[in-house]
């Protein structure tokens, strides 16, 4: 659904379905969109055989998402108020 939704709004659809996987990733509790789109600010030795990261949410990784989705939005609407006028 989400890359007909991308098509018809005029945006790639493997982009938007890969950024759209990673925002459910996230919302969802998985560390691996954490670990994509964090960017390392420290590191500390924790123990003899362990390290611990210090990590950050890079926005640059998050701006497609906000993008795809304010497009998606818009068009969304557009179609909605399309259908509105003509009924």
């Amino acid at each position: 659904m989400i890359e007909e939704a991308a098509v018809d709004a005029g945006l790639h659809p493997r982009k938007v379905e890969a950024a759209w996987r990673a925002a459910s990733g996230f919302a969802h509790g998985r560390y691996w969109p954490n670990l994509r789109s964090a960017l390392p600010v420290d590191a500390a030795q924790g123990g003899p055989d362990h390290y611990l990261l210090a990590l950050v949410i890079d926005e640059e990784a998050h701006r497609p998402l906000t993008d795809y989705t304010r497009t998606l939005l818009r068009h969304l609407y557009a179609r909605y108020e399309a259908r509105a006028a003509a009924r």
